[in-house]
């Protein structure tokens, strides 16, 4: 299934993150009307700013539903089709995440280890080097060295750089983990390796989803960075590649562009030679332009990186090989601890479940659902998705309710708004709550509601998940909204937090640029108006 990702945009100083899914079926108002007061299910009447919102034109074949409660009291305050199925889209990384905190924990670290072949001798290893693969989705990066996972928060993360302008450099240094390891091998005594420098992929079987490919090893997210620095109008820019490496080369044709304009530069595999990254396009003059080359052989970039690595760290490498051998691999699980040289350990699982439901990173919310399976002794990542569901059921939500496909949300993973505000119950009720909460976007502060509500007065109040899937129309390049939805707390004072879920479903816009933003805005200002008329 083929996919597209607008996580983030900004307009005129808004910005909105959502994971974005192309579903391959235009879905028109199959799903009713919006004539939001008549179907009204329970509760009190909708706030004024939250009906308007509902019976403005993109809406008129469109369906809310939304479920509003006080789980103090177990009122229902608002309420509309909350026992029918929606797209949960992103919201399903409340059941992945979650899931992870409870089985795996919040204080775990992944550790990856490098093993020797062969007993070192006079500085020498006869035999091979081999870094395996333990799903550390940072290897060391984002500052993994002080606890934490940090993710860019002055723009959009260069995880979706090559889906919109304005993303960033992630933070810390992405070969940090590498360089660390690398000087562990130096400091075991090995000055000299004779034989290969190996990555060990085989945790799990790279896992496909709607995303793209999900391994067990990942440096700088299995990035290239491409940053392009402007001349002037008409001028060729200057392109470079981060981290630097020896495995690319880059071919540039990227030239500058006026400064009103907008950036077209585009990154792609040259046909005959994969280790050429072709650039074109342009880049507005005066200021910088990101987009990233995205890593299909994830162990050979990360073999090629941990070479350098060693060798900047004074370890000489006899091998020339640009690929990662995984024949010469040694059989799996046959690792000597004895022969153990250097090993990385993590930030806590907690931190990496931050970032992932603060910027709705569909990747590493894959990448949870494969550490699930491997926990268990699987090497399929599927087999991580029954814990998810097993979960959802011991929280009282029943199977008929909840459907997950993917650790991401990729459609058809559903709910009713019921099910979501029964796991946020029981989630309330456990340990990890409290890291569970802190990890969510806030509405004009944090994550994908960044930028919306920033002169709200609701500002803060609003915490919770986004989520978006949509198609464009061919022909018309009209943008079907399949759902948008916002799911959390409502902070209403008196130490009061209502849970909340509301999402929209079939609304039509004129083009993807007005519609992804004006629907992210127009979700998120219904949750705040929902905010707004219970504070007190």
């Amino acid at each position: 299934m083929p996919s597209s990702r607008i996580p983030g945009r900004r307009f005129g100083g808004r910005s909105i993150l959502a994971s974005f899914t192309v579903v391959g079926v235009v879905l028109t108002g199959a799903c009713g009307s919006s004539d939001s007061t008549e179907q009204t299910e329970g509760g009190q009447a909708l706030p004024p700013d939250a009906q308007a919102i509902m019976d403005s034109d993109p809406y008129s074949a469109a369906r809310w539903s939304y479920l509003v409660i006080d789980p103090e009291t177990d009122e229902v305050i608002y309420s509309n089709q909350a026992d029918t199925f929606m797209f949960l889209a992103s919201q399903t990384k409340h059941f992945t995440v979650g899931t992870v905190f409870d089985e795996l924990g919040i204080d775990e670290k992944i550790t990856t280890p490098v093993y020797a072949t062969a007993v070192p001798a006079g500085g020498t290893l006869a035999g091979d080097l081999v870094l395996v693969g333990s799903g550390d989705l940072a290897l060391g990066g984002r500052n993994a060295a002080e606890g934490k996972f940090d993710f860019a928060t002055d723009g959009i993360d260069h995880v979706y750089a090559d889906a919109i302008p304005g993303a960033v450099l992630a933070p810390g240094d992405p070969l940090a983990g590498l360089d660390d390891l690398a000087e562990q091998v130096l400091a075991s005594g090995v000055t000299r390796i004779d034989g290969d420098v190996l990555v060990d992929p085989r945790l799990w079987e790279t896992y496909e989803t709607v995303e793209g490919l999900v391994p067990s090893i990942f440096v700088n997210d299995n990035l290239v960075d491409i940053s392009a620095e402007p001349g002037e109008p008409g001028q060729p820019a200057t392109v470079r590649m981060l981290p630097g490496n020896g495995l690319f080369t880059i071919d540039s044709q990227v030239t500058t562009g006026a400064a009103d304009s907008d950036s077209t530069m585009v990154v792609a595999a040259d046909d005959t030679n994969p280790t050429i990254i072709r650039v074109t396009g342009s880049v507005p003059a005066g200021k910088s332009s990101l987009t990233v080359f995205r890593i299909t052989d994830a162990a050979g970039w990360a073999r090629k990186l941990f070479v350098e690595a060693l060798q900047r760290a004074g370890v000489e490498v006899a091998s020339t090989s640009k690929i990662n051998d995984e024949a010469a691999l040694p059989p799996k699980d046959s690792y000597q601890d004895s022969l153990r040289l250097a090993e990385l350990e993590s930030a806590p699982l907690g931190e990496a479940g931050g970032m992932i439901l603060a910027t709705s990173y569909n990747t590493g919310a894959n990448t949870f659902v494969c550490l699930l399976a491997a926990s268990t002794g699987s090497d399929q990542c599927a087999d991580g998705l029954p814990a998810v569901r097993e979960l959802a059921a011991e929280a009282g939500i029943p199977a008929s309710d909840f459907v997950i496909m993917d650790g991401q949300g990729g459609d058809p993973s559903s709910a009713t708004p019921t099910a979501v505000a029964t796991w946020f119950e029981w989630v309330n009720q456990q340990p990890w709550a409290d890291t569970f909460w802190a990890g969510q976007p806030i509405l004009g502060e944090r994550g994908s509601l960044s930028g919306v509500g920033v002169d709200s007065p609701a500002r803060g109040k609003v915490v919770g998940k986004t989520s978006t899937s949509a198609d464009v129309e061919p022909g018309t390049g009209r943008l079907i909204v399949t759902t948008q939805g916002l799911s959390g707390y409502l902070d209403v004072g008196d130490d009061r937090r209502l849970l909340f879920v509301v999402a929209t479903s079939n609304a039509v816009f004129p083009d993807l640029p007005r519609g992804v933003f004006q629907v992210g805005d127009d979700v998120g200002m219904v949750a705040a108006a929902f905010q707004q008329a219970q504070e007190k």
